[in-house]
């Protein structure tokens, strides 16, 4: 599946977790008034609403399984950089688990006299309701729109564009030598950043790479090649120039 298209598909998958809970809320928890001792009750309500969530995560998840997270770079040649998008898996998983709960905040009451569930119509459960579902899966689609976080490489340095702040690193303030090879599964890779008081030591700066489509190992070889050889630089966002990463890398 192309990258664009598994990104954008977390927002149907982040709607369809937030709109199952709310299912579950209506009609199958007045199920579990029903069901006699309280404990049974209790676990058949707790596998429903994990099932609320699972749901949909496993459903993106095959969809998506072949999206693993390249050893490579996206070639931006009209800005001169490298780019690490966003990694559908990290988005997917965090979006669904936003939408679902956000929709704990819509609200639900027993129909008196009955064994059936209604939403609450009072005008501050209702507003509440609205609100929290707008500004959270909208916030979800405008992410995944603006395309956060991301990474690039450019002639100056890196810059590491997370949902809000941003972060720019330039090479010459990076320690040669580093950073390690990480295992490929690695949240973070470490950087060391010069001081820029002279005579203080270096001082370590996490760079999150978990949540970034680009195998971890890749990125930290492609950081110290940088680092360590500043004439190459100057070729950062052309085709020739990740093909010569690829073969020096690899």
């Amino acid at each position: 599946m192309p990258l664009r298209a598994a990104r954008l598909l977390v927002w149907p998958f982040a709607v369809a977790a937030f709109a199952l809970r709310v299912c579950a809320e209506l009609w199958f928890r007045p199920v579990t008034w029903r069901i006699d001792p309280s404990g049974v009750a209790f676990l058949a309500w707790m596998a429903v609403l994990s099932g609320t969530l699972l749901v949909p995560w496993v459903g993106y998840a095959l969809l998506t399984r072949r999206n693993r997270r390249p050893a490579t770079w996206l070639v931006d040649p009209q800005r001169h950089r490298f780019v690490a998008p966003a990694s559908p898996a990290w988005m997917g998983s965090w979006s669904m688990v936003l939408g679902w709960i956000a929709a704990a905040f819509v609200q639900t009451e027993r129909i008196a006299g009955g064994d059936r569930a209604q939403l609450v119509r009072t005008t501050g459960a209702v507003a509440l309701a609205i609100a929290v579902a707008a500004v959270v899966l909208g916030g979800i689609a405008l992410t995944l729109l603006l395309n956060r976080p991301m990474l690039t490489l450019d002639r100056d340095g890196i810059t590491e564009q997370g949902l809000v702040r941003r972060t720019f690193l330039p090479w010459d303030r990076l320690l040669p030598g580093g950073p390690p090879p990480p295992p490929r599964r690695a949240a973070s890779i470490p950087l060391m950043r010069l001081a820029a008081a002279p005579g203080k030591p270096p001082h370590p700066y996490p760079l999150p790479v978990g949540r970034l489509h680009v195998d971890p190992a890749f990125l930290a070889n492609t950081v110290r090649q940088y680092v360590e050889h500043p004439e190459h630089r100057q070729a950062i966002g052309t085709q020739r120039e990740l093909d010569r990463l690829h073969a020096t890398l690899t």
